[in-house]
């Protein structure tokens, strides 16, 4: 068998290399464990509430349908609440945890004549509007999408209490950073203090 492509040939052979190492039942078992993962998450997700009680999330992949077919998890915050932050300030919020859940605003560039526009992908949301995604491919394991949820689970009340979404998410994070380094300096500056007075009455 020769495979000749004007690109190297590492990734067919090793791609036909899976298919003879895993089989039919292979990949049917680990497409399996991806859906299984996926709709985890989907339901934790839908599960979540926001203090008013209405629920933290819209979700978008279709994935209570009989026709769900990819592992995948789409939502966006639920327009109903009226956040000050939306699913990009969450994405960056998470980053600080090291995840990335993708964000993006579902809008795009159209140019009219010599001018570009941002226009709406869809007629019911704004072209500002964002979502969020998450693909589970097969290294997302379901003892690593319980710490992806337990991330989203912490970062939201913080994102909640914050004046103006993630930016001033960061900057308080890194305020009570500077806080806690002065605090422990005044401290360490008080205990020579007073060991500088015990020597000096010794001395005496």
């Amino acid at each position: 068998m020769t495979l000749n492509f004007s690109r190297p040939a590492t990734g067919p052979y090793v791609q036909y290399y899976k298919l003879l190492r895993h089989g039919k039942d292979g990949y049917t078992s680990k497409v399996i464990n991806q859906m299984k993962v996926a709709a985890y998450m989907r339901d934790f997700i839908s599960d979540l509430k926001h203090p008013s009680g209405k629920p933290r999330f819209q979700m978008l992949d279709g994935g209570s349908h009989n026709c769900q077919c990819l592992p995948v998890v789409a939502g966006r915050m639920n327009p109903e609440l009226n956040l000050h932050y939306d699913d990009i300030d969450m994405q960056h919020a998470l980053a600080e945890s090291h995840w990335y859940v993708s964000g993006y605003t579902l809008g795009f560039e159209m140019f009219f004549g010599n001018e570009a526009k941002v226009v709406p992908l869809f007629t019911d949301v704004k072209a500002d509007s964002t979502m969020f995604r998450i693909v589970v491919k097969s290294n997302l394991t379901m003892a690593l999408a319980y710490n992806l949820m337990n991330q989203l689970k912490d970062v939201l009340p913080i994102l909640d209490g914050m004046d103006d979404g993630y930016h001033n998410f960061k900057t308080k994070k890194n305020a009570m950073k500077r806080d806690a380094e002065s605090a422990a300096l005044a401290d360490v500056s008080s205990k020579l203090q007073r060991k500088r007075l015990r020597r000096g009455s010794i001395g005496k």
